[in-house]
């Protein structure tokens, strides 16, 4: 596949189609697909000289993305000095994709001299900005400030979406800031955006660390019913919360989902499950 779109590419002219920066940009993206790095270097390298097309933003867009896959960061960032010395503006993509692998890489100072030189140059942050700068003050385990920045995103009329409410309350987890996680979760119904399996699978692993059972009882349940199952890992933590707290019909209610999920738990992963409610009772006697 990725040498057929070479090569059909190469020989475009033979069939009378003349080649463009959108031909070379599929062509490189099927390249980098199947991580042909070399191939896609060497054909940026050909692409004025030998077959007459001119880089545009998404050309330079795909290198940029392909030297941060390669984690070639200082080789991303001559790619975008590059894009203004041809008279290509870099866009909200480039620096985004910049920001979130120096954010990745633990380079902050570059991550944040990315995010103010965009604002500078007059490109605005998109959703996908703001999270890659969500995601990096929660790893910092500065949820407060992540929180400050879900209120600029509204003012700016940008609504945060089911990665920024989940990284904003894995960041008050983290912190210990419990009621806060609740109370952002409580919250997103009320702003127009539901949480999904993966808030789900967040607030229940949490609050199961915390050792509320209740809570996370109640949350599983509900995502149990929707069809979005929490880690086998989590559903071990509070299936033994649930036993340990005397909440054994609470423990019933979530095995009786967890063998009428689809596609279904293996034997081994039902036995484990069965084996804690059992152990659990055994325990007590």
């Amino acid at each position: 596949m990725p040498e057929h779109a070479l090569c059909t590419f190469k020989e475009m002219e033979m069939y009378g189609c003349p080649r463009t920066a959108k031909s070379l940009n599929a062509t490189m993206k099927v390249l980098m697909q199947s991580r042909l790095f070399d191939e896609v270097w060497q054909l940026l390298d050909e692409a004025s000289a030998r077959y007459g097309v001119e880089l545009d933003d998404v050309s330079y867009n795909t290198v940029v993305k392909m030297a941060c896959d390669m984690e070639e960061l200082r080789a991303a960032y001559r790619i975008m000095q590059e894009m203004e010395k041809e008279g290509v503006r870099p866009d909200v993509i480039t620096y985004t994709t910049l920001m979130a692998a120096f954010y990745k890489s633990g380079q902050r100072e570059v991550g944040d001299g990315l995010w103010n030189l965009m604002r500078l140059r007059g490109c605005m942050p998109t959703l996908a900005s703001y999270n890659v700068r969500i995601q990096f003050l929660i790893n910092r385990r500065r949820g407060w400030q992540a929180n400050d920045l879900v209120r600029k995103m509204y003012a700016a009329g940008i609504g945060p979406d089911e990665i920024t409410y989940n990284l904003v309350i894995k960041g008050f987890f983290l912190m210990g800031e419990h009621e806060m996680a609740q109370m952002v979760f409580g919250a997103m119904n009320g702003r127009g955006c539901k949480p999904n399996d993966r808030i789900y699978q967040t607030m229940v692993h949490y609050l199961c660390k915390r050792r509320d059972f209740n809570l996370a009882f109640r949350l599983c349940k509900d995502s149990m019913e929707k069809n979005w199952f929490p880690s086998v890992d989590t559903i071990h933590h509070l299936l033994k919360g649930l036993m340990a707290i005397r909440k054994d019909r609470n423990a019933g209610e979530i095995m009786k989902l967890v063998t009428q999920r689809q596609p279904s738990y293996s034997i081994d992963e039902v036995k484990a499950f069965q084996d804690i409610l059992s152990h659990g009772k055994t325990g007590r006697s």
